[in-house]
């Protein structure tokens, strides 16, 4: 199921693939770290914000190579997050909330 996550952004050309790759081991990162029992809500949104930090770092790559993380990545990658805790079951999580620190 997580195979998938960020093909929107792999299948766009605007994203370069090697730093779309970049991003999803960072979401992959964040799916071991939510897959672990007993989590509370506040310990899913600090591993969220801990991400959006690695991958606002990142922005600077995205420009170089003439592209840039917009509106449109920060759906894709929130939909990757929700899809991640959800899964896990946690179902009370706010979308938003998860990439609230985003600096794109």
């Amino acid at each position: 199921m997580f195979e998938d996550l960020l093909l929107p952004m792999f299948d766009d050309e605007y994203y370069p693939d090697i730093l779309v790759a970049e991003v999803k081991q960072h979401i992959q990162q964040f799916l071991k770290k939510v897959t672990r029992s007993g989590l509370s809500e506040a310990e899913i949104y600090r591993f969220a914000h801990q991400t959006i930090i690695e991958i606002n770092e990142m922005k600077p790559q995205f420009e170089d190579l003439d592209s840039s993380l917009d509106d449109t990545a920060a759906d894709y990658i929130a939909e990757a997050m929700m899809m991640i805790v959800q899964e896990a079951g946690y179902f009370d999580i706010e979308m938003e909330e998860l990439i609230v620190n985003r600096e794109w």
